[in-house]
């Protein structure tokens, strides 16, 4: 028993090491963007990179739905069968961004500045949440639609705002660690964030009947 135990701890552990690794290799343009550039001055670039990075993370939930496959194989698959979805809800969100951003800057210097930010980070944070479920979705059943995928990402993510609230919370967590410390970030500490955000999301979706393996 205490072997098991063991062996399930260093399978584990050889999971979470290789998704850092698959991640780190679906997200290295980005990843090149914010490290060795003036990531702020260079936004519209971030954007793009990050919404190449996208099929990345449903590829990472695939692995994490099957946890007996193999690591490889699995992600790769779960990259085949996901990357035009993924990268298109995750264009939509960042569309969404880019228009938040400017938003932001046209009401910093105005009278309704606090208002309309409070307005603007409900909406970001939605958005967000919206897109992290729609990729769980996608992971899940990568032959439904964008549409479908977005609109039950809405639907649940709202209905079950707290979960998603604490999803994006541990990314933001993750975001911050990764500027400070990016090799830690990438090498440590970014499966299981992402592990984190699937577990909720998986949660969060549980009244969805095409969600395979949730159980009550």
């Amino acid at each position: 028993m205490r072997f098991d135990k063991i062996q399930g701890a260093l399978d584990a552990l050889g999971t979470a090491v290789a998704v850092n690794v698959l991640l780190v290799l679906t997200a290295f343009p980005l990843i090149a963007v914010v490290m060795f550039t003036d990531a702020f001055a260079l936004w519209p670039l971030v954007i793009v990179t990050a919404v190449l990075a996208a099929p990345g993370i449903t590829a990472a939930f695939t692995v994490f739905a099957r946890p007996g496959d193999r690591v490889f194989r699995t992600f790769w698959r779960g990259y085949a069968a996901t990357w035009r979805r993924a990268t298109a809800i995750a264009a939509v969100a960042a569309a969404v961004a880019v228009v938040l951003i400017v938003d932001v800057r046209f009401f910093a210097d105005t009278a309704f500045a606090q208002a309309a930010m409070v307005v603007l980070v409900v909406t970001g944070l939605l958005v967000g949440g919206t897109a992290l479920l729609a990729f769980a979705v996608v992971a899940e059943e990568p032959g439904i639609s964008v549409r479908d995928a977005v609109r039950r990402g809405a639907w649940f993510g709202v209905r079950r705002w707290y979960l998603t609230a604490l999803s994006i919370v541990g990314l933001v967590i993750y975001a911050a660690a990764f500027v400070t410390l990016p090799l830690l970030a990438l090498s440590v500490l970014a499966s299981p964030a992402l592990y984190l955000a699937w577990t909720n999301s998986r949660f969060t979706l549980h009244p969805a009947a095409h969600l395979a393996g949730v159980r009550a």
